[in-house]
């Protein structure tokens, strides 16, 4: 258990409450978790599970069967220099290539909204880093339709020498796969009996339809609840090519900026990605996603 940090409730209002350890923060609804924000040396890939609806529905997956080293909301690079960071050896749950988380700071308010700082090394297991991260998220308290944001920015260095990010080839591409495509923010999402209903800023769509297209936003919708990622204007090659999969057994989308080729970061090259995931417990219309991510793509006034 963690530490009941805040409470606070109204006869109008979500009883919501803090908890947080040494390697966690989430926020709960009359004690059930809507997010939880895990940050553990022992499990760098820092990521969120569960998201969930205010009502308590769990709309993210993690360690399933098929790929344990997915967790709901993550970011893991596909290839470093070559080396693997995505997937695990299943006996040792190590990759190639070696996620270090160097710092964590969990920055909860008053008022049920958060931020955190984190950092991360990226290199080759007992070497030096080619690469280093600073993430910063910024998580609103959920609003009066029961929708919650997390602003996400990663900026990624490269060391001393060029560093290429890489990912499984395209089917057209020489040793290309049906499934190539894949790195960065990544979301893996509970298996819905019927599927889900995949939106993208073009309109209603399939999985199979938004699949490798670019899209300023794209979410998965269910009866009520859902996730939106919509991508910033500044970010390299916007709008985004997707990789999106929804068949079982696995629900899984995201933001793929090495979709069409890899990219190569220059000695002390520094790489900017802002993301916002929008968490809705109720429906929304398209026209209201747009109006969030337009609100997030927005430059911040003096």
């Amino acid at each position: 258990m963690g530490l009941v940090l805040l409470q606070g409730a109204t006869a109008a209002e979500p009883a919501l409450s803090w908890q947080q350890t040494e390697t966690s923060l989430a926020l709960c609804n009359d004690g059930k978790v809507v997010w939880r924000l895990m940050a553990d040396p022992k499990d760098p890939k820092s990521y969120f599970h569960p998201l969930a609806a205010l009502d308590g529905e769990v709309l993210t997956d993690s360690e399933p069967a098929d790929h344990p080293w997915h967790h709901g909301l993550w970011w893991s690079w596909k290839l470093i220099n070559g080396l693997n960071y995505w997937e695990e050896n299943p006996k040792t749950r190590k990759s190639q290539g070696t996620t270090e988380l160097t710092g964590a700071t969990f920055k909860p308010a008053p008022d049920f909204s958060a931020r955190a700082e984190l950092s991360f090394s990226y290199h080759p297991p007992g070497q030096a880093p080619v690469m280093t991260e600073q993430r910063r998220l910024s998580i609103t308290r959920p609003d009066a339709e029961g929708r919650y944001r997390i602003d996400w920015t990663s900026e990624f260095t490269a060391g001393n020498a060029p560093v290429t990010l890489g990912r499984t080839p395209l089917p057209a591409e020489q040793g290309g796969k049906p499934y190539g495509g894949y790195a960065g923010l990544s979301l893996r999402l509970a298996l819905k009996p019927n599927g889900w209903s995949v939106r993208t800023s073009g309109g209603p769509n399939t999985a199979a339809g938004a699949h490798g297209k670019s899209a300023r936003w794209l979410g998965f919708s269910g009866p009520g609840a859902g996730i939106t990622i919509c991508d910033h204007p500044d970010n390299l090659r916007y709008p985004t090519p997707w990789y999106v999969h929804d068949r079982p057994p696995m629900s899984f989308f995201s933001p793929a900026v090495l979709f069409n080729e890899p990219l190569v970061l220059a000695a002390g090259q520094s790489l900017k990605l802002s993301y916002r995931v929008l968490v809705h417990s109720e429906p929304m219309t398209v026209e209201e996603i747009e109006t969030d991510c337009h609100a997030f793509a927005a430059p911040a006034k003096p």
